[in-house]
């Protein structure tokens, strides 16, 4: 019996609320996911600041529109407000697609990616006082939180490996899994935030089972190309903010007369352009370039 052949897409960091997209744009994009005859859809985390109040009715709009099957896992900002309890009613799903096993999962930090030797008061204190995850509540402490993860996820994995129906697993989560991909500099007010980007023991978990071929993973708003480490191929392609995206290199290799002098300054060269008519046709004449260049596609049968 032939079976129709399935298109899954993993995006992360949509950031709704923050890009403040208009319901143009969003029209934009579910045209696209139209377009490229996308069958499923996976949110790998930072969809919105608001769960309840933005990202859930934006999901059920999308699925209205579209019929694609919409999934996702929780990124850090997806977690204000939330109860343990429904952090964890989203966590570790999985779905298959023949003999693929798509694995989706949170993950979180435990300062393991600190270059130098962690000062932990000093990581703390600065989350509290700082750090967009103060306005989270865990259970746990970010190391025991993500030990937790890690042994949720062994056990699936287990799981899957054993099952002799299952010959690949690609696994969506939103924090960093493997120190190739932390913050390199040389100043210590960046390199801090290497503290909570992610764990470089889900990468140690993952190359035990063979069976994982592909990690698409965000939170780290830099776009990279795809990249093999023992055997496994990571994605990092999040959408993230106006100001990252590759769109506003386009515009100003096409308008250089708004360049700046402080062109590397990337908050300080989106806000010189943002206003401009000419910037607001470009992002509308762009914006699918730009969606489609964030997302992750795997065909599946």
């Amino acid at each position: 019996m032939y079976k129709p052949q399935r298109k899954l897409a993993v995006i992360s960091d949509f950031h709704l609320d923050v890009n403040d997209f208009s319901k143009e744009e969003l029209q934009i994009f579910t045209q696209l996911l139209l377009q490229l005859k996308i069958t499923d859809l996976h949110f790998a985390g930072d969809i919105s600041n608001d769960f309840h109040g933005i990202t859930l009715p934006f999901f059920e709009q999308l699925q209205l529109l579209t019929g694609l099957s919409v999934t996702y896992n929780l990124g850090n900002h997806d977690m204000v407000g939330l109860k343990e309890s429904e952090i964890a009613a989203s966590n570790f799903k999985v779905r298959t697609f023949g003999t693929t096993a798509f694995l989706s999962f949170h993950g979180w930090y435990d300062y393991s990616f600190m270059t130098k030797e962690a000062d932990f008061q000093k990581i703390i204190a600065f989350k509290n006082a700082f750090y967009f995850d103060r306005k989270i509540h865990r259970a746990f402490d970010d190391i025991q939180t993500t030990q937790n993860e890690l042994q949720q996820l062994k056990k699936l994995l287990t799981e899957l490996s054993v099952n002799e129906t299952i010959e690949k697993i690609i696994v969506g989560t939103h924090f960093v899994p493997h120190q190739a991909f932390i913050i390199d500099t040389r100043y210590e007010k960046f390199a801090r935030f290497n503290a909570y980007l992610g764990s470089q023991h889900f990468h140690e978990l993952f190359k035990t089972f063979p069976k994982v071929k592909e990690v698409v993973f965000g939170h780290l708003h830099e776009r990279r190309a795809p990249l093999v480490l023992d055997g496994i191929r990571y994605h990092a392609k999040p959408l993230g903010y106006p100001y990252e995206w590759q769109m506003v290199a386009q515009f100003l290799a096409t308008y250089p007369q708004h360049q700046i002098s402080e062109y590397w300054h990337w908050r300080k060269r989106y806000n010189a352009i943002r206003h401009l008519p000419e910037w607001q046709a470009f992002r509308k004449a762009h914006l699918a370039e730009e969606f489609q260049a964030a997302m992750t596609i795997f065909e599946l049968n």
